[in-house]
């Protein structure tokens, strides 16, 4: 059995609106029981012109680790280009405790 991904409780929070909003949205549901299905989610997330789903898909890629946003990346998640600036990712001077990379 995969071991399913961890999240913080924010985004636990998160995904479970997004299940709702883009069933709301597409008419597919979705559930949170396997990293695949997860992964559905959040790439039918990415791709909605729904503000809300857009809204709720943000902040979740804001509370993931630089680790994660690079396994997304990996899985062929379209992630926007400010997201994969955060500290962690590339080298660089500034320490992770602040949110993103000044430009």
């Amino acid at each position: 059995m995969e071991q399913l991904m961890i999240f913080s409780e924010t985004n636990i929070y998160i995904l479970s609106k997004l299940v709702a909003l883009v069933r709301r949205d597409t008419g597919t549901r979705h559930r949170l029981n396997s990293n695949d299905a997860i992964l559905g989610l959040l790439k039918d997330a990415s791709l909605s012109a729904d503000d809300r789903i857009q809204n709720y898909f943000h902040r979740f890629l804001e509370n993931l680790s630089p680790e994660q946003l690079v396994g997304f990346k990996g899985e062929g998640l379209l992630i926007p280009e400010q997201y994969m600036r955060k500290p962690g990712l590339l080298p660089t001077p500034v320490s992770r405790q602040y949110a993103y990379m000044p430009r």
